[in-house]
């Protein structure tokens, strides 16, 4: 009897851990999560899927990165850069191989990206970085201005804009999978020093495009210390 009411109780304590979990995340600054996947990994599914949830979030900025070295026949979204960037996480967290999936908390944190709650520590911890917001408004013939507040940083950041798609479903062989902010491109912007800056980008978007994210990244340690999203309507 004692067994099962202590094992109700870690049932209730991981329920309201949870529960403030996410509302610890939807009341705190953005926070970016990449995740690194492929069609031709069977255990992403459910981490893509995740990512989804992610997505939906305000102050989460979520993104996918799909790999070309898991390429199977069919495979339209795998993309080069995306191994390049995942390697350089590789380097910088000292780990001997590439792995998916894979999420990217902040450009330093790492967790396997189906482990949800991992996933949602390090977003948490994340959040608490407060990492600058990056504001960005449309103008005129897809023009954006975008404009990064002036902050205490002594290095030098890379400023990246990231575009990803709308929701793409695709079926293969009788299955169907829905793969959520798929990034097609990645356009170095310059760098940033900690100055206040303010900048016009014409990030050519087209209607299969969801939107577009703009971060700056320590140049070396690759921690993302500003971001800001926008999303198309």
């Amino acid at each position: 009897m004692k067994n099962i009411i202590f094992v109700f109780l870690l049932i209730f304590a991981a329920f309201v851990s949870g529960a403030q979990a996410q509302k610890d995340l939807n009341n705190s600054s953005p926070v970016v999560v990449e995740l690194f996947t492929s069609q031709g990994c069977p255990a992403c599914p459910p981490a893509d899927e995740y990512l989804g949830k992610l997505a939906r979030s305000k102050s989460t900025i979520a993104l996918a990165c799909h790999v070309d070295y898991f390429n199977v026949r069919g495979d339209t979204l795998a993309k080069s850069f995306c191994t390049d960037r995942q390697t350089k996480y590789i380097e910088q967290i000292k780990r001997k191989s590439h792995f998916t999936p894979q999420m990217m908390v902040n450009g330093h944190m790492s967790a396997i990206g189906y482990d949800m709650q991992d996933v949602a520590a390090k977003m948490i911890k994340g959040k608490s970085e407060k990492l600058s917001l990056i504001s960005i408004k449309p103008q005129n013939s897809g023009v954006f201005n975008f404009s990064i507040p002036e902050r205490d940083f002594y290095e030098q950041a890379d400023i990246l804009l990231i575009s990803y798609k709308r929701p793409l479903k695709i079926t293969k062989r009788g299955r169907s999978s829905t793969y959520y902010q798929v990034i097609d491109k990645i356009m170095p912007l310059g760098s940033w020093g900690g100055s206040q800056i303010s900048r016009a980008v014409y990030p050519l978007l087209s209607s299969t495009h969801a939107g577009f994210t703009i971060i700056a990244q320590n140049r070396r340690d690759g921690k993302i210390v500003a971001a800001g999203n926008y999303r198309m309507k």
